[in-house]
């Protein structure tokens, strides 16, 4: 018999081929190569089989250098056509020696993707599972979810989501947010002049919105979590005390403004009192005329340091109020987990009262020294004055710019990061004002004793003559609504319509697979904003837009998203009655329609343009279908015609919007 090894070539690829499964060794094993200084793609492998499972026997440093071939798709560099090599220590892959028997030329031809199961932890030793992290590969910062899985599942490599850190924290899941500020809102600029209520409400409940991303996320320690909330009040404290500043001059100012005028005819009443009363009594007109001059003359040193100090009490208050609005913010962090409009109003006016009190007694003892010239009007006061000066002051009155009308004003003033325009409506200042501590004596301060902002039950303002405001969460969670808003036009209202219902009970939740116009209002001149809110703030991502026909109404609303999560008071069973073509597209011939619960529809086609889809047969579903078109033809935008059976009887409800590609 002839010897088998007269036989062999020593050629690779006609034998000698011998194939193995082995694992990278930690990355302090990978020298320059892993520190961007090294030689081709290349690692360090222990082989089963062939190397000792001691690294006493071989230590890692030992190992031989493994070339790692890349795939056709990731290019060999030439012509900059080039991806790194995806490799992390611990990982278990699979490849060949170059050299067939001799084994001392490895190959990496592919790697054995982990799973769930394999453990997560520091190296230990050779061929024991342990993390790919490193002191170069960090651990994620909150920003990407740990996640040292690939498998063919739900849970394996998640995207992050687009959603809030606290929104991702209650969906749960292991769900993480892709940016933390999302949900933060952005105040606009606009031809109104500014609203101190809604600058001022914008950046604290963005700082409450991220004190909770802050403790939703697991990442952060407390120590840091507390740093970081320190760090984010003092920046709040720079933006709301630059915002009152402002008022807090113009309000000073506007006090100077009206004392002047009362000066001069008070100093001339003043004169003609003191002259008749001389006169009266003396029967000398130089005597009396000498007398008023007098008692003029006297008062000009008062008016002179009311006049002196104006500039000098603004700056002492705006100087002091870091320290105010600062307890104020730290009372609001740990006890507000909603900033619901009322305790932003709240906090708005109680600072400004702060604000009038501290204005109010500073000039006491000045305006009580030009008393004399004050006592001819009566009606007069200080607090008066400075409340009219914060009111007027306060913005909300439109200042157009040149060829603006107030109709075509789109009322956006807010921009949610992630959602996009919102409407507000700011409470008229007065209003603030007057729920916010009417009461007379205005000197000590309602947020030096933080009253309204430390209620054990998180009710906010609760033990305050401000009134109670509940920022805890709701105890009911309503269905969404939606918020029609901008145009130029006015009256549109439109009802959600909720579908792909998941849970059960109060636990029970959908999504928005519809919208449906109730009243198409009138006078729009674009498609108005369509904001879909609930008081919960529990669903998210739906967003809808507008269409309006020649007549100024808005005739849809469709879907661009259908979100998920929202709050929902009952499951209705809808029967499909119709489609309605929004946009007949164009190109169409030889067309089928069909979606995804398997039904289907005769299309009729004129010129190329879907002009009628009539469904073969009834169905009952409780989620919007999800239409699927073969064949030619592109454009057609098409919506089903719901019936709900529970709540409209048999009335026609348009509920979703579907794009044919």
């Amino acid at each position: 018999m002839i010897d088998e090894s007269l036989l062999k070539s020593n050629f690779l690829g006609r034998d000698g081929f011998r194939w193995w499964i082995g694992q990278i060794p930690p990355i302090g094993a990978q020298g320059g190569q892993a520190g961007g200084s090294g030689w081709g793609n290349r690692t360090k492998v222990r082989i089963l089989g062939y190397h000792p499972y001691s690294e006493k026997e071989l230590p890692n440093d030992d190992l031989p250098w493994a070339q790692v071939l890349i795939p056709t798709t990731s290019g060999s560099g030439a012509a900059n056509v080039a991806t790194d090599v995806k490799l992390q220590p611990g990982d278990t892959v699979f490849g060949f020696f170059l050299d067939g028997d001799n084994a001392q030329i490895p190959v990496v031809l592919s790697t054995f993707g982990r799973t769930s199961q394999v453990p997560s932890t520091d190296y230990e030793g050779p061929f024991q599972p342990f993390t790919g992290y490193s002191d170069q590969i960090k651990e994620p910062n909150g920003a990407v979810q740990k996640n040292e899985s690939n498998e063919q599942n739900a849970g394996s490599q998640k995207s992050p989501r687009g959603v809030s850190p606290a929104q991702a924290k209650s969906i749960g899941n292991g769900e993480i947010s892709y940016f933390s500020a999302i949900g933060d809102k952005v105040q606009l600029a606009s031809p109104s002049k500014g609203n101190v209520t809604s600058k001022i409400s914008t950046e604290v409940g963005n700082l409450v919105s991220r004190v909770q991303n802050l403790t939703a996320d697991i990442t952060n320690t407390s120590a840091q979590i507390q740093q970081t909330i320190n760090r984010e009040i003092d920046i709040i404290v720079g933006k709301v005390q630059s915002i009152v500043s402002g008022l807090v001059t113009n309000m000073v100012n506007k006090l100077f403004k009206t004392l002047a005028p009362l000066f001069n005819k008070g100093l001339k009443l003043l004169y003609d009192l003191v002259y008749r009363l001389v006169l009266a009594a003396t029967q000398c007109a130089p005597c009396a005329h000498l007398a008023g001059v007098a008692a003029q003359k006297a008062m000009a040193a008062p008016i002179k340091a009311i006049q002196k100090a104006i500039p000098c009490i603004s700056n002492s208050i705006i100087n002091g109020l870091g320290g105010i609005i600062k307890s104020a913010l730290q009372g609001i962090v740990n006890n507000v987990q909603r900033f619901v409009a009322c305790a932003a109003n709240q906090f708005t006016g109680a600072l400004v009262n702060d604000i009038i009190g501290k204005v109010s007694g500073a000039m006491s003892g000045l305006i009580g020294a030009v008393g004399p010239i004050l006592q001819f009007f009566g009606g007069f006061s200080i607090e008066g004055t400075l409340r009219g000066a914060a009111s007027g002051l306060s913005g909300g009155t439109p200042s157009l710019a040149c060829n603006q009308s107030q109709s075509k004003n789109s009322g956006v003033t807010q921009w949610v990061i992630g959602q996009g325009p919102i409407n507000v409506q700011p409470t008229p200042f007065d209003q603030i004002l007057q729920q916010a501590n009417v009461a007379k004596s205005l000197a000590s301060s309602v947020l030096a004793g933080f009253d309204i902002f430390s209620s054990g039950t998180r009710t906010f303002g609760l033990s305050s003559p401000l009134g109670g405001c509940f920022t805890g969460p709701p105890v009911i969670c309503s269905p969404p609504t939606i918020n029609i808003f901008g145009g130029g036009g006015q009256g549109c209202e439109a009802i959600p319509i909720l579908g792909a219902y998941v849970g059960t009970g109060r636990d029970a939740t959908a999504s928005l697979i519809g919208v449906r116009v109730t009243n198409p209002g009138s006078g729009y001149e674009f498609p108005p904003f369509v904001e879909v809110t609930d008081e919960c703030n529990q669903g998210y991502g739906a967003q809808a837009r507008s269409i309006i026909d020649d007549n100024g109404q808005v005739i849809e609303i469709y879907l661009v998203s259908e979100g998920e999560g929202y709050p929902v008071n009952r499951t209705p069973n809808y029967i499909l009655g119709g489609v309605s073509i929004i946009d007949p597209g164009e190109g169409y011939g030889k067309s089928k329609l069909t979606d995804n619960f398997g039904n289907k529809y005769k299309l009729t086609i004129n010129n190329g343009q879907l002009t009628g889809v009539r469904p073969l047969n009834t169905i009952r579903l409780n989620d919007a279908p999800d239409f699927r078109l073969k064949g030619e033809g592109s454009g057609a935008i098409l919506k089903p015609i719901l019936i709900d059976e529970d709540q409209f009887q048999g009335e026609l409800v348009n509920v979703v919007d579907c794009i044919l590609k």
